[in-house]
């Protein structure tokens, strides 16, 4: 058992206990800060709030007969401005855009802009480096309904020695987008925290309207239909090329898309979030890092419309301008409650995803745990590798491992060269995989599969273990398919399926009620 700091924030502290339970404890934890009692919680990520700036505490955690304790230091604060100043109203229904970005752009380097006892509604703000923005308790920042008033960002900005920079994007390619709420872009050190709520306010009569769903699906669009602006829907939170970001206890909810996107940054961590979205709203994943390196996403609670987090590295087109794999992943003690799938790598991972370790954790009603989808196509650097899940409690998953080499996404996904079972040549277009490890996974109420592994003939998946996996399966089950390729078939409550895979370790392997073998392997070595 160990206790740790994952944040430090100006006014707070955020703690992580790794006690072998899965997000939560039987008991709660008992908390003593200089030796005052703190709120008791069973969460075992959690903040210490109301602190004062460039402080050290002394920190006590009693938990399951045991005490644990550390000296953390808040940073310094050089400044805290509120937005009234500014000229905010804070009311939620004057435009409080201006003022808002007057305090972020006046901010000195180390300063706090803090919302507090508002709604606060806005268009697009751009943060830059040294910033932090609270938003407090009771307070909220929401986003303007009105498509026109968020800006475009371009696809790419011309650079000084004749390479692109990078800006917009939209699923792994370059290509222009509305400006996220909030955005943080070529910039370092920026904290974003706080007990509020940033919401979008996305809805199906605007971002989610399914004639826009419909256009941006052509493979080649013309000018919408609506006569909104021709670019793609924005994300909540939206950080191009720059580093040390902290996002912190905030609800993050209504994103238009994908609601936390980092794209090519580094030592970007997520902590105690809330990050909720409608079962159906379209691609309104939770948190998707992009071609990053050094992510942490601890104690974060997800109820989302798609995947909860997706571990990308671009298309190809982008790994062919500059190679940018996502490494040094660390994923725990996070609830994934709803959506396509807890902890997804894929599609978009042309640059490749390397060293990611995702423990303690609770999936809860996600259709899959473990979502590997790629397909050919994806390019010779889409290597997945050192991927390790330990620890996992997982209830009503509808499959809780899937790896799927024939996903059959973009214009030409159920085409021949995508869904063809039969090898084809290894060529620069061939994606590769292996090196996965499962160790004490626990599983209830499982619909579909416990496992449903595919990789291509031509390049198969070379390494699984799985080891200490228990599946219990739900009564009553209709039959679907794990997962999105034209060879899966729709099943129920089997067992573990392997095609095309070599170096394959299964241990202590408890599977009760399945319908057919435990087992079931095909072209593996």
């Amino acid at each position: 058992m160990t206790l740790s700091v994952i944040a430090a924030l100006p006014t707070a502290l955020a703690l992580e206990m790794s006690n072998g339970q899965c997000y939560r404890s039987p008991a709660p934890h008992h908390v003593q800060v200089d030796g005052v009692e703190a709120p008791a919680t069973d969460r075992n990520s959690f903040t210490l709030r109301d602190l004062k700036s460039d402080t050290a505490y002394h920190v006590e955690v009693e938990s399951g007969g045991q005490t644990h304790s550390l000296t953390a230091h808040t940073p310094p604060l050089t400044a805290i401005l509120d937005p009234r100043a500014f000229g905010a109203k804070g009311d939620g229904i004057s435009d409080d855009t201006r003022a808002l970005q007057a305090a972020l752009s006046a901010c000195p380097p180390g300063g706090l802009v803090r919302l507090a006892d508002g709604d606060f509604v806005s268009g697009p703000l751009f943060l830059k480096s040294h910033t932090r923005l609270e938003v407090a308790a009771g307070a909220s920042l929401l986003g303007l309904r009105e498509i026109a008033a968020w800006p475009v960002l371009p696809a790419t900005l011309p650079g000084l020695g004749g390479a692109p920079v990078f800006l917009g994007s939209w699923e792994g390619e370059q290509l222009a987008c509305h400006a996220g709420l909030l955005n943080i872009l070529s910039a370092e050190d920026v904290m974003i925290y706080g007990e509020g709520t940033i919401d979008g306010r996305a809805g199906f009569d605007t971002w989610w309207a399914p004639d826009r769903i419909a256009y941006e699906k052509r493979p080649e669009r013309g000018a919408h239909p609506g006569g909104a602006a021709c670019a793609w829907r924005p994300r909540l939170i939206y950080a191009v090329d720059s580093r040390d970001l902290v996002f912190e206890g905030v609800t993050l909810t209504g994103s238009p898309s994908w609601t936390l996107h980092p794209l090519h940054c580094a030592d970007v961590r997520a902590v105690n979030l809330s990050i909720a979205a409608p079962a159906d709203s379209p691609n309104t994943d939770g948190v998707n890092p992009e071609s990053c390196t050094g992510v942490t996403i601890t104690g974060v609670h997800f109820t989302v419309g798609d995947d909860c987090i997706a571990l990308k590295s671009g298309k190809l087109s982008m790994a062919k301008q500059a190679l940018r794999p996502t490494r040094d992943v660390t994923i725990s003690n996070c609830h994934m409650q709803d959506g396509h799938g807890a902890v997804v790598i894929g599609s978009e991972m042309a640059s490749g995803v390397y060293d990611v370790r995702v423990r303690d954790c609770l999936f809860t009603g996600t259709d899959r745990g473990l979502r590997i989808k790629t397909r050919r196509g994806r390019g010779q650097d889409a290597i997945v590798r050192n991927i390790a899940f330990d620890n996992i409690r997982m209830e009503n998953v509808g499959t809780p491992f899937v790896i799927n080499s024939f996903y059959w996404c973009d214009p030409d996904g159920k085409s021949d060269y995508v869904g063809n079972t039969n090898p084809l040549p290894v060529d620069d277009g061939t994606p590769s995989l292996g090196d996965f490890t499962l160790t004490r996974i626990r599983c209830t109420g499982v619909r579909l599969a416990a496992a449903w592994l595919l990789g291509l003939p031509e390049q198969p998946i070379d390494g699984i273990t799985i080891d200490d996996f228990s599946v219990r399966y739900a009564p009553d089950v209709t039959p679907e398919a794990p997962d999105m390729a034209a060879s899966i078939p729709a099943v129920a409550c089997q067992g573990i399926h392997i095609r095309n895979a070599r170096h394959v370790r299964l241990d202590h392997i408890d599977i009760e009620g399945q319908d057919g073998e435990i087992l079931t392997l095909e072209s593996v070595s």
